[in-house]
């Protein structure tokens, strides 16, 4: 429930204590709403429940703990940690090894653990990457945010957003390309612009940025009706370089992208509340 704040989320957790409870006789004298040595007795009892909980699913409470203190802090605009959407980058030895690698070394926050003992761990998702990286605080400093960027349908604000509707935008064209068709112009001036902006903000050349998309977009073309009618297995597409092909369709110039109508910017965080 992205737009509510910390009132509603405590007003969540009241409920939750008032359906615990309703389960036992014996709790019904008790106000936790209003008497504070109640509410500690009563979110003590909860608590010791959902540690059995975890004990019979086989979970590791203490963990999900700290997890939950990251959110929690995260929702606070805690200054000791980065909140979930920041844009953050590597620093030192890790900067280091990435660069030596070619692979980003910016990108965003999606998750966080922060454990009562030992460092602050951050999940982080880098280009091209479908999962997060786990990577302690002492490895991540803050970075540059990433610039609006104007599409057709909208302004993009966070490097994740810009990703996703540049592979759907790059698969939508190798589409065309495989059917012989013409792509839609707003998708070619999205395109660019998306691919200018990921460019820009990762500090890497077109063609590396390029080839960390291609693991993403070339599942996508390779649906049925595609391989029916084309016959070419997906290695056979990556080795023509789709799409329009690839490597003239993502480094060409293409016409500048169309006035988007005004929006927000996409909520990035990933909180399980209702």
């Amino acid at each position: 429930m992205a737009e509510a704040g910390a009132a509603e989320f405590a007003e969540f957790g009241a409920a939750a204590l008032d359906a615990f409870q309703a389960l036992f006789e014996e709790t019904e004298h008790l106000d936790h709403r209003g008497n504070n040595t109640h509410a500690r007795e009563l979110l003590g009892d909860l608590l010791i429940d959902l540690m059995h909980y975890a004990d019979h699913r086989s979970l590791e409470f203490n963990d999900i703990l700290a997890q939950a203190n990251g959110y929690y802090l995260s929702e606070q605009n805690n200054p000791d940690v980065f909140a979930i959407g920041t844009t953050v980058q590597l620093n030192g030895p890790a900067a280091d090894e990435a660069i030596l690698l070619g692979a980003p070394t910016r990108g965003t926050v999606t998750g966080l653990l922060v454990p009562h003992d030992g460092p602050t761990e951050y999940d982080v998702r880098f280009l091209g990457e479908t999962s997060s990286r786990t990577i302690i605080a002492a490895d991540l400093e803050p970075t540059t945010p990433f610039p609006s960027t104007s599409t057709s349908q909208d302004v993009i604000n966070n490097p994740l957003s810009a990703e996703e509707i540049l592979v759907e935008n790059t698969v939508r064209i190798g589409r065309a390309d495989l059917h012989g068709t013409q792509p839609r112009q707003d998708d070619l001036s999205d395109h660019h612009a998306l691919l200018n902006a990921l460019v820009a903000w990762n500090g890497m050349d077109r063609r590396e940025v390029t080839d960390l998309l291609l693991a993403k977009v070339e599942p996508r073309l390779t649906t049925p009706p595609l391989s029916a009618g084309t016959g070419l297995s997906p290695a056979q597409l990556a080795a023509q370089d789709f799409p329009v092909p690839l490597a003239q369709g993502l480094n060409t110039h293409l016409p500048a992208a169309q006035v988007p109508r005004p929006a927000g910017p996409p909520d990035p965080r990933h909180r399980h509340r209702p």
